[in-house]
């Protein structure tokens, strides 16, 4: 079993990964984030990681491309490429073209694309429109689920993590627990699907040898979604989001991870979740 130090170290370098998709990621850099020697760092993370870093930058930076890719219909390739910091259309094509196996502006036209799942949309998922909010940063402790979005880990991590905070009065409000999925299973390995289960903290009474990793959510401006539902419906609430309100209107996907705000719910020993769901914006620039 690996040591949580390492867990926490290494889950350090890669929300710097998540955070900074236009940045040259440097050995160099991620080494000092994690607080690791560079000389050991990569043995380190591939372990932890359990991929190397050269593949999970690259992977993280490609499913991200391909998502904008089909909901930002109006920015350019050349203006994608750069973002994920490729200063050159044929290396960004090169390797996008490895990863999907075909060349951005294909990827952009196909109706069937390469991807891992078929979401069944459906109009049984009870999800209502909450309007455009701007929302408060959350600092959050939280544990990383990297292999799949897997509904009993999830669960069980929620509920380590939300006991750890009752008995040592770190919870800071009634809505705490808040879930960011990073991947999507359509653009994703199913079993590489990221997933955080977060516990809204105080800050202020954080001890020393907190066991898990800490971070803040960034708020802002977010287009928020009423849901209820089973566990396994969230899947297609998002789907519903990205393909049924967010392409068919003004903004685009701001770059953020979006998360869901879990509520209250009365029907919650039925297994019926109440949630906020979140989806960061902009406007869209013509």
């Amino acid at each position: 079993m690996i040591n949580s130090y390492y867990i926490r170290r290494i889950n350090k370098a890669i929300d710097y990964i998540e955070d900074n998709p236009e940045d040259k990621i440097t050995l160099e850099k991620l080494a000092e984030v994690a607080m690791f020697s560079k000389y050991h760092f990569h043995r380190i993370f591939k372990i932890v990681a359990n991929d190397t870093l050269n593949n999970y930058v690259k992977r993280t930076k490609m499913e991200k491309a391909a998502k904008l890719l089909i909901t930002n219909k109006n920015e350019t390739i050349s203006n994608i490429s750069y973002r994920f910091g490729y200063h050159s259309n044929s290396n960004f094509s090169r390797d996008f073209s490895d990863y999907y196996g075909c060349s951005p502006s294909e990827f952009r036209q196909f109706e069937n694309r390469p991807v891992n799942r078929k979401t069944k949309i459906t109009n049984d998922i009870n999800l209502v429109f909450n309007g455009i909010e701007e929302i408060k940063d959350h600092f959050v402790g939280y544990t990383r689920i990297s292999t799949g979005y897997n509904t009993d880990t999830i669960s069980k991590s929620f509920e380590k993590l939300y006991h750890y905070s009752l008995d040592n009065g770190l919870l800071k409000s009634i809505n705490h627990s808040i879930g960011v999925g990073y991947d999507d299973p359509d653009y994703t390995h199913p079993d590489k699907c990221r997933y955080d289960a977060c516990i809204s903290i105080d800050k202020a009474k954080l001890p020393d040898d907190f066991p898990f990793n800490t971070k803040v959510i960034k708020g802002g401006k977010y287009a928020t979604f009423l849901f209820t539902g089973k566990k396994e419906d969230f899947y297609n609430a998002w789907d519903i989001i990205f393909k049924e309100w967010l392409v068919s209107g003004n903004y685009v996907p701001d770059n953020k991870p979006h998360f869901e705000l879990y509520l209250h719910s009365e029907e919650y020993d039925k297994g019926i979740f109440k949630a906020k769901l979140c989806l960061p914006i902009k406007p869209i620039k013509n």
